[in-house]
């Protein structure tokens, strides 16, 4: 009587407890386990005088038919109990799944928005700057600078006009390399730009200077995470029909998890916006080009842009 029973009891304590887990019923099955070795053990506690007769004797008899039905029923409501927390639980995990998938998709639609206002301010809204450039001709007296005021103020009527331009990309990257002069002070970093003269791109300028400037931002902050003397190369050339821009640095490089997102919005692994290469493939594909990472092995990482010739 007593060791089926005990043996029952155990097999019923170490399969709710596995459900009892998640459900902070431990206090009960422990309650449950300690009544079922208490009856289970009535044979052992009472006088062997009163198990032969009174009410001892018939609390025995009722254990032991009670007990092993008692205990089958209270296995097959644990398993059914387990089989319906399982469920539930893949439920869950399924209904947050579900969850997750339409959060990331509504962030992706937000990036996406923030990268088509930076684009459309960046290369298809120049009136600001037309308006402040015409407030600034109207005050300046000297000749060359008017002349230069007149100079910007046609670049952003054809910018405005949204007709490409012919860049001149040695001209480019010149502007790029001064925009850039601060940053390669401070981070000791060696700028190296090779760039065939007569060599000419289709575009907006202001988009291409801004893509090549924002690529080769990324890589001086990489170079500073690094230390100070770093080399940074710019090579463009023209191959298969159109022009690659090729921006090497011989940083720490990109992690290999990182690699997969380096173009989706707001994945950085440097605490920053992680929408500067982003913006950068968004203005070079808006010019019919394109913007690649084109790998990070041997101390070099490589970025690739291509261009429309002119």
């Amino acid at each position: 009587m007593s060791d089926s029973f005990a043996g029952q009891v155990r097999h019923f304590l170490w399969y709710a407890v596995r459900v009892g887990r998640k459900r902070s019923s431990t206090p009960l099955i422990v309650i449950g386990f300690f009544v079922g070795l208490l009856l289970a053990s009535l044979d052992h506690i009472l006088p062997a005088a009163r198990l032969q007769e009174g009410v001892g004797r018939w609390v025995v008899v009722l254990v032991d038919w009670v007990a092993p039905p008692l205990a089958g029923v209270l296995l097959s409501g644990a398993l059914l109990y387990a089989q319906r927390a399982r469920k539930l639980h893949e439920a869950e995990r399924a209904a947050a799944q579900v969850l997750a998938e339409r959060l990331a998709g509504t962030e992706r639609r937000q990036a996406i928005w923030v990268i088509a206002a930076a684009v459309a301010h960046d290369v298809k809204n120049p009136l600001h700057n037309l308006a402040l450039l015409v407030e600034e001709l109207a005050e300046e007296k000297d000749p060359d600078a008017r002349d230069e005021l007149i100079r910007r103020i046609r670049e952003n009527v054809t910018r405005a006009s949204g007709v490409d331009q012919i860049i001149d990309l040695a001209r480019a990257l010149e502007m790029v390399r001064e925009r850039l002069t601060p940053a390669l002070q401070e981070t000791a970093t060696v700028l190296h730009i090779e760039c065939p003269r007569g060599l000419s791109v289709r575009g907006d300028e202001h988009a291409v200077r801004s893509a090549v400037e924002n690529v080769a931002a990324n890589a001086l902050e990489a170079l500073q995470a690094r230390g100070p003397g770093g080399k940074l190369s710019l090579r463009a050339a023209r191959k298969d029909g159109t022009v690659e821009l090729v921006i090497q640095d011989d940083g720490p490089g990109v992690p290999e998890q990182l690699q997969p997102r380096l173009f989706t919005p707001f994945a950085s692994g440097d605490g920053g916006t992680g929408l500067g290469l982003a913006i950068a493939r968004a203005l070079a594909r808006a010019g019919g080009g394109d913007l690649v990472f084109a790998g990070s092995a041997g101390g070099r990482t490589t970025f690739r842009f291509t261009f429309q010739p002119a």
